[in-house]
C-alpha cells in the first residue's frame, strides 16, 4: 500500500469476481457453498486500471489540518456521498479505498488476471463465529446541540451522511438516560427526592427539543431498521450514597432494597415516555462505565457497580422489572472498555438467568 502511515480500508466484493477467476466452486454439507479460488498475488495492490467516480456518488471535499489531518467538509450547498455498493461483472473486483492521505471512500475497479499466479483463498461459509451488529454513534446532548445550531439544510446533509443509503448506513444509536459527561449541566428525569413511586417522572428539554427529533429523522432517512440502545450515567442525587449527581458513588441500600427498585422502575418509565413518541429501544445497558467512580473521583455524572454488585442488580431488580414491562428491549451488561473482558461477564453471568432478551455484551469504544 502506498504512501506514509497510509491506513488503507478495502471492501473486495469477491463471489461474483472470484467465480469468474481461474477456480473452482464446489458445494459443501448442508448446501454451504465453499470457494476455492486462485487469485493474483498483489490484489491489494493499485488496479490495473482506474475506476473513477461513479455516477451518482459525491467526492469528498477535503480541508487539511497539518500532516495527516484530514476532513470533508459538508455543508448545506455540498455533501460528499458514496453510491451503493454494487457487486461488480465476473472476474471483475471494486474497491473503497480511505486513507491519511486524504482519500475518503474512493472507489476504484479492477480485473482479475485470466491466468494469475497460485494463491489459494477457502472461504468456508459453514465457520462462523462473533455476529456483528452494526456499527453507531452515539447522540448524546452535545451531539444533538450541535447538529441542531446547523442550518436546516446542513442539518440534512450531516444526517443524511450519517444514515441514509448514500452516506455510510449507521444502524446503532445509543443515547444516554439523562445526562452524561456530553452534557451542558447535570440533570436526571426525576430530581424531587425520595420520590420512590416516580411521580415527577419527566423528560428533560434535552430529549424533548433536540434528541428525539433527531432520532425521528434518523430513523425516517435510514433504509434499514435502526437498533437503538439506553444508557445510563447516572440516577437522581437522592439514590445515590453520595448525595450528587457527579462524583464517587453507589446506589444507596442494596440489591432488592428500595432504591434499586426505583432504578429498575426508572428504566421502564424512559422506555414508556420514549415509546410515547413512537422511538422504540432495542436495548438498553444496565450502566454506562460501572467501574469509573470505584476507584477514582470524576467529575462527570456516574454511578458505582462492582460486577456483583451489578450481577445482584440485575437478578433482584432490573432483570424482573424489564421482564414485566411491555418493552421487549434487551438488557446489556459490561457498558465499559475491553479491558474489563472477561472477568466482569464470568462474574455477572454464573447468577444472571440468560434469557432471550438478555446478553452479556461490551461496547467498541
Amino acid at each position: 500500500m502506498g504512501g506514509r502511515g497510509a491506513a488503507v480500508l478495502c471492501w473486495l466484493l469477491l463471489l461474483r469476481a472470484l467465480r469468474g477467476a481461474a477456480g473452482e466452486c464446489r458445494t459443501g454439507r448442508g448446501g454451504d457453498v465453499g470457494l476455492r479460488v486462485r487469485m493474483e498475488r498483489g490484489l491489494l495492490c493499485p488496479p490495473p486500471h482506474g475506476g473513477g467516480v461513479p455516477a451518482g456518488a459525491r467526492p469528498c471535499s477535503p480541508k487539511f489540518f497539518g500532516r495527516d489531518a484530514m476532513v470533508c467538509v459538508c455543508s448545506a450547498a455540498y455533501c460528499d456521498a458514496v453510491e451503493p455498493v454494487v457487486l461488480p461483472g465476473a472476474g471483475g473486483f471494486v474497491t473503497y479505498e480511505s486513507s491519511k492521505a486524504g482519500k475518503r471512500l474512493q472507489r476504484s475497479e479492477g480485473d482479475l488476471p485470466a491466468q494469475p499466479e497460485y494463491v489459494l483463498l477457502t472461504l468456508d461459509v459453514s465457520a462462523r463465529f462473533q455476529r456483528l451488529k452494526g456499527f453507531g454513534g452515539s447522540l448524546s446532548d452535545a451531539a444533538a446541540l450541535n447538529i441542531v445550531a446547523l442550518p436546516q439544510p446542513a442539518q440534512e446533509e450531516l444526517l443524511r451522511s450519517y444514515f441514509s443509503d448514500s452516506g455510510i448506513e449507521y444502524n446503532l444509536i445509543r443515547v444516554p438516560m439523562g445526562c452524561s459527561d456530553f452534557s451542558t449541566r447535570p440533570y436526571s428525569y426525576d430530581d424531587v427526592p425520595d420520590d420512590f413511586e416516580l411521580r415527577h417522572f419527566a423528560l428533560a428539554e434535552e430529549d424533548l427539543e433536540m434528541k428525539i427529533p433527531l432520532l425521528r429523522r434518523a430513523i425516517a432517512m435510514a433504509k434499514r431498521p435502526l437498533s437503538i440502545y439506553g444508557s445510563p450515567w447516572t440516577a437522581p442525587a437522592w439514590m445515590k450514597s453520595n448525595g450528587d449527581i457527579r462524583g464517587k458513588g453507589t446506589l444507596k441500600g442494596r440489591a432488592g432494597g428500595k432504591y434499586h427498585r426505583a432504578w429498575a422502575n426508572y428504566f421502564v418509565r424512559f422506555l414508556d415516555e420514549y415509546a410515547k413518541h413512537n422511538i422504540t429501544f432495542w436495548a438498553v445497558t444496565a450502566q454506562n462505565e460501572p467501574i469509573a467512580a470505584l476507584f477514582a473521583h470524576p467529575l462527570f455524572p456516574t454511578v458505582a457497580f462492582t460486577a456483583e454488585q451489578q450481577r445482584d442488580f440485575v437478578v433482584r431488580d432490573l432483570g424482573p422489572v424489564l421482564q414485566r414491562s411491555p418493552h421487549s428491549a434487551r438488557l446489556l451488561i459490561m457498558d465499559d472498555q475491553r479491558i474489563h473482558l472477561p472477568g466482569w461477564a464470568r462474574a455477572v453471568r454464573p447468577r444472571v438467568p440468560l434469557r432471550p432478551q438478555w446478553a452479556p455484551v461490551e461496547r467498541g469504544g
